[in-house]
């Protein structure tokens, strides 16, 4: 004879879980079998009734105390394994109509969530991030932009190569100097070169409310979402005491990325894009981000490359990381410029505009130790910009037409020394102006990137479409 065992479990007043719908012969059926739905009130052979919550909204099954309220009723159904252990209240709801269905949960939905509650289980549809980011692929403009942590040089650089910006959040830190509020500095600079635009975010990206940034692009969701999280703790520029230090405070930006994720999983884009200094690939942070992407089901496609490569006039180095979801080909360009630039020849123009800063102490100071960073008639790279280039420190950027003569480059050279001439910085202070051109992107560099990311977009919007890729431009546009 068997031994009989008594179970005894605790019933909070609210459990969920997820489940997916099977499918038999092309009809999805939804099946609730599980042992909680004995600990909310449901037994064997009890009616209950199925209630559409609307369009796409999802359903109610609720336990019928009143057959007379509820005359079209169905049954909970029992299970029973004479050996088994692991499922000894199972009992199971099965959900089949496809009218109710396909009413309340929308095509495409593979899986759905259950809340479990005294007599009542609500069930409703839920997406995974790769689902949304490809719905909304086909209600996205293709060349549309959602960008964080700009101060609208790139943003310049997108609409260049025919991107439009939909949305921009940026927020800049105070930092000990600050005598005033410069929290929207950055958010001016942007709305100064993002063109029309429908969002901006003046928030932290550390403390923004993802909730609010979600509803607000779930009614415009971008194709590209594009960041370029804090750099510092990634450069070799920072001193490793310091970060070190700012790890044990809590003051590092090093985890940013982090940040970002939760901003993708609120808005699913179809593409993200992380640009930054080389050190962030292979950080702990940037690792863990791109699992958690590619856990997502989106393509990682990395590349490092130096400015001077791509059309640049420095030697700028930087990081380009894109995650896709879109079933296209992508790739990078391939170098396309030869280093064979005249340092003098470029910076000459430019030399009425710079004003001479031989007096400067640290600037000498530089000299004598070799970090300051000369350009001289007989230079043969271009130094790039650097954040603290207002500050005249002694790794500055300086001219030095002849030995002992400074002269300190002016915005206009800045700009030229990155490709962002055409750059409008004239809503901020002068000092702040030279802040966001140290930390920019170089735009020849920028656009290989973008135009790379507009390729994939394109192919994939043209095998949606069912375009040959040697259709002529003209039929394409039909």
């Amino acid at each position: 004879m068997a031994e009989e065992v008594l179970v005894r479990v605790n019933v909070p007043e609210i459990a969920t879980k997820q489940l997916a719908f099977r499918h038999k012969g092309g009809r999805r059926i939804l099946t609730v079998s599980s042992n909680l739905l004995s600990l909310f009130g449901f037994e064997k052979g009890d009616p209950v009734v199925e209630r559409s919550l609307g369009p796409g909204k999802g359903i109610t099954v609720e336990r019928v105390t009143d057959l007379f309220a509820a005359p079209v009723v169905k049954k909970v159904y029992g299970r029973s394994y004479p050996r088994r252990k692991n499922n000894p209240f199972e009992h199971l709801i099965e959900v089949s109509s496809q009218k109710l269905i396909d009413e309340a949960f929308p095509k495409g939905c593979t899986r759905v969530h259950v809340r479990f509650e005294n007599h009542r289980v609500t069930i409703t549809p839920i997406f995974t991030i790769a689902e949304k980011a490809l719905s909304n692929a086909h209600r996205a403009e293709p060349n549309s932009v959602f960008a964080a942590l700009t101060s609208g040089v790139d943003l310049h650089s997108m609409r260049q190569t025919g991107f439009s910006v939909s949305a921009v959040l940026e927020w800049r830190p105070q930092e000990a100097r600050d005598k005033t509020d410069l929290t929207e500095t950055g958010a001016m600079t942007a709305l100064a070169n993002s063109g029309p635009l429908y969002a901006l975010f003046n928030e932290d990206v550390t403390t923004s409310v993802l909730d609010v940034i979600g509803e607000t692009m779930a009614k415009k969701p971008p194709m590209v979402f594009h960041a370029s999280p804090q750099c510092d703790d990634h450069s070799n520029l920072k001193a490793k005491v310091l970060k070190e230090r700012h790890l044990e405070d809590a003051t590092s930006t090093a985890d940013m990325i982090i940040d970002l994720l939760n901003i993708v999983e609120r808005v699913a884009p179809p593409v993200v894009v992380f640009e930054n200094v080389p050190g962030m690939i292979g950080s702990a942070a940037y690792e863990v981000a791109s699992l958690r992407l590619r856990r997502w089901g989106y393509t990682r496609h990395e590349h490092i490359g130096d400015a001077r490569d791509y059309g640049g006039l420095t030697s700028r180095k930087r990081a380009y990381v894109v995650f896709t979801l879109l079933d296209a080909p992508f790739a990078f360009e391939e170098p396309a410029t030869e280093r064979n630039i005249n340092p003098w020849a470029v910076i000459e123009p430019f030399l009425p505009q710079c004003r001479d800063v031989s007096h400067s102490k640290s600037l000498n100071d530089g000299k004598e130790i070799g970090r300051l960073r000369a350009i001289k008639p007989s230079s043969k790279n271009l130094p790039t910009p650097v954040k603290s280039i207002a500050r005249m420190a002694k790794d500055s950027i300086v001219i030095e037409p002849e030995e002992g003569k400074f002269l300190f480059p002016s915005e206009a050279l800045f700009k030229h020394l990155l490709g962002i001439d055409a750059v409008d910085l004239n809503a901020v202070s002068a000092t702040i102006a030279t802040e966001v051109i140290g930390q920019s992107i170089d735009r020849p560099h920028h656009e290989m990137v973008m135009r790379s990311i507009q390729r994939h977009i394109q192919a994939w919007v043209d095998a949606a479409r069912g375009v040959r890729a040697d259709e002529p431009e003209a039929l394409k546009a039909a």
